[in-house]
């Protein structure tokens, strides 16, 4: 934990709303300026983009891409030397396909400095985290341009569905923002400048539902967004506390796979349709839902391969467009996608292709003695770069195993800092075992699960 976030721990509640607040503030003057809305405007004409247009537009971009990287990119350069090939011999995707191989998150872990430019000391850029399906981090950089690039993506899916950037909306999300000492409410804190009420992941048991349900009939947010496996919590107390006294318009989720009875829940207590959008940190692809309530691959965003995995579904395989200070060509996500049969078009006039189903992130919940439900564990390794992989096994209501794949550089200040931030988001209830394997147990699909309880009245299935 920084500095800053151990300053923020020890303030009053009104002190950690005025800072979310300021952060807030300094985030919307970054990205939302004259440049972000000419960009959003770029991306909210496109949508209605022929197939043709699409097709014609994506891959320009996909070549100007894999130029670049023959130019640039140090482990493309190395790629193009070792196989004779050029980028100009690349004229179409099937030529992409063939030239250039698959790319697993492995891979980029062991060369992780060669997917940067040597351009890059010229390019506005931040770090960014990332934690992924297995627990294994990546810290890499990410252009300024890319970042807004991709919010005015998501916005462009966003404003479907009447949300615009006025939009007030609860967040249920995992970041810490109040202290886990806390037992009482305020539960929340406000971003003013971001209009978002920051709803804790970590006090959601059943003595404080009502409170959440009580700050939803307060502040009245029109647009409700979260991760599933928090929200179906926040839709059952609703359901249990009699409803909600005003009407949302609209829920949206991210993060994680939508599961067919969170769905239910979730729509049954808020009384709208719940949107989903699938996206990456990586910028490698992006599937967004239509107000038809079908899936459409964003084409003007990434490249999107799906490869047939031989269990009747397809590995998401792609190339984002828009970050140069990380190349990644065909990237293998660790996701999967159901496909419809023949060539299916949506009703609602977009032509990117449709996707069934992505079957992303599963997971269950850590259920701590004192009744609490967390999930989305994964910010605890989102920047632990020496954890090739990681997986939470809760078999007992007192004690959780963390199975670990260690990386070269592991050392033993990485366990001590695993444990302190996995108690900083779970408390001092449960003891932490650290067990250290060379491989761990994935699915019969070949998922890896990052939460994995074995009590008996806290299971999910794939």
């Amino acid at each position: 934990m920084s500095t800053l976030d151990n300053l923020y721990q020890k303030m009053p509640a009104f002190i950690q709303t005025l800072m979310c607040s300021g952060y807030g503030f300094l985030l919307k003057r970054r990205r939302y300026n004259k440049e972000y809305f000419r960009i959003e405007k770029e991306y909210v004409d496109r949508d209605f983009y022929s197939s043709e247009q699409l097709q014609a537009f994506s891959w320009d971009e996909l070549k100007k891409l894999v130029i670049f990287a023959q130019n640039h990119v140090p482990y493309y350069k190395k790629h193009f030397e070792k196989t004779g090939i050029s980028a100009d011999q690349i004229n179409s995707p099937e030529d992409f396909a063939r030239c250039i191989p698959v790319l697993t998150k492995a891979e980029v872990q062991a060369n992780l400095a060669d997917f940067s430019p040597d351009t890059l000391d010229e390019m506005e850029t931040m770090e960014v985290k990332t934690s992924g399906t297995t627990g294994t981090g990546l810290v890499f950089p990410v252009t300024i341009d890319a970042d807004r690039r991709q919010w005015a993506l998501w916005w462009r899916y966003r404003m479907r569905f009447g949300i615009d950037h006025s939009t007030w909306y609860a967040h249920f999300y995992g970041k810490s923002v109040v202290p886990l000492s806390q037992d009482k409410p305020s539960f929340w804190r406000i971003n003013y400048p971001g209009r978002q009420i920051l709803f804790s992941a970590y006090h959601m048991q059943e003595d404080n539902m009502e409170a959440y349900v009580d700050a939803l009939n307060h502040y009245k947010p029109l647009w409700i967004q979260g991760y599933p496996s928090l929200l179906v919590l926040i839709a059952e107390a609703v359901i249990q506390h009699g409803g909600l006294t005003y009407q949302p318009e609209v829920v949206t989720i991210g993060a994680e796979s939508l599961l067919p009875h969170q769905k239910h829940i979730i729509e049954q207590a808020f009384g709208v349709g719940c949107r989903q959008h699938y996206g990456l940190t990586e910028m490698a692809a992006n599937i967004s839902e239509c107000p038809e309530g079908n899936l459409h691959v964003d084409e003007d965003f990434a490249h999107v391969e799906f490869l047939d995995d031989g269990n009747g579904m397809y590995d998401i395989v792609s190339t984002g467009f828009v970050n140069k200070a990380f190349v990644l060509l065909r990237y293998k996500t660790g996701d999967t996608a159901s496909l419809p049969t023949g060539n299916a078009s949506c009703s609602c006039g977009r032509a990117g292709r449709l996707v069934t189903d992505i079957d992303g992130r599963i997971e269950d919940y850590i259920v701590t003695p004192d009744g609490r439900k967390i999930g989305r564990l994964d910010h605890i390794v989102k920047d632990m770069v020496n954890i090739k992989e990681c997986q939470i096994i809760q078999n007992a209501p007192d004690k959780i195993t963390f199975n670990v794949v260690k990386g070269g550089s592991y050392k033993q200040a990485d366990e001590q800092r695993l444990i302190v931030e996995t108690k900083n988001r779970i408390g001092d209830l449960i003891d932490i075992t650290i067990n250290y394997t060379e491989s761990l147990t994935r699915s019969k699909t070949g998922k890896l699960r990052f939460v994995v309880s074995e009590l008996k009245d806290n299971q999910q299935t794939l």
